[in-house]
């Protein structure tokens, strides 16, 4: 996966203005427009929404999640080029709501980006992709549970961590990790409560 020289804002700048463009367009044409940056750059983008205050994109549901996983799994894979099955492809959603979410996110992307330098590079190598690549897979399943306000811890999480990959620093990667895997600790917490509520209702039935 090559390292781009653009700012991450710069890039999601791009996105938004081609997207301005049309009406609808399909997931797959979006990932092969994103080039050799498809990974971070399209776990970033997918994972706004959920990292977001703002009400979800029409049809933006069907590229969260599940399909986040695909990416996460190619990651670890250490594949060269990202590949997504022809029904996830196929899904539309409305381009002009993705650009007017992007266009609430990049003043926070840029204001994080003045903080943000290449350091600790060995943590942005290809094999640390692939370690972060397993993380990312456990964040985006839990993500696609359907848990009311489950998705904005995890969504965050992948945010951050997608944000300092493609800015390639290892510092604030770090800290992403951290925060990733105290959203992992306190959405266990509140996936097992959940369930143990929902087995308490079961148990009163009978």
């Amino acid at each position: 996966m090559s390292r781009n020289q653009y700012k991450t804002s710069y890039l999601l700048r791009n996105i938004m203005k081609s997207s301005e463009e049309k009406d609808q367009v399909k997931v797959g044409e979006f990932i092969s427009a994103l080039g050799d940056r498809s990974f971070c750059l399209a776990i970033l983008v997918f994972s706004l929404p959920n990292s977001l205050p703002i009400p979800g994109i029409p049809g933006f549901s069907t590229i969260t999640g599940l399909p986040i996983t695909f990416i996460a799994m190619q990651m670890v894979l250490g594949r060269k080029s990202l590949w997504l099955p022809k029904k996830i492809a196929e899904k539309q959603f409305s381009s002009r709501a993705l650009a007017k979410m992007l266009s609430k996110a990049i003043p926070a992307v840029e204001r994080l980006e003045r903080l943000l330098k290449p350091r600790w590079l060995a943590l942005t190598s290809p094999l640390g992709e692939r370690f972060l690549g397993v993380l990312m897979v456990v964040l985006s399943l839990i993500i696609a549970l359907p848990i009311p306000g489950g998705n904005f811890l995890p969504g965050l999480s992948m945010s951050l961590i997608a944000l300092a990959m493609l800015e390639r620093d290892g510092i604030f990667l770090m800290g992403a990790v951290c925060f990733a895997l105290g959203s992992i600790v306190f959405m266990y917490k509140i996936i097992i409560g959940f369930f143990t509520w929902v087995g308490h209702q079961f148990a009163k039935l009978f």
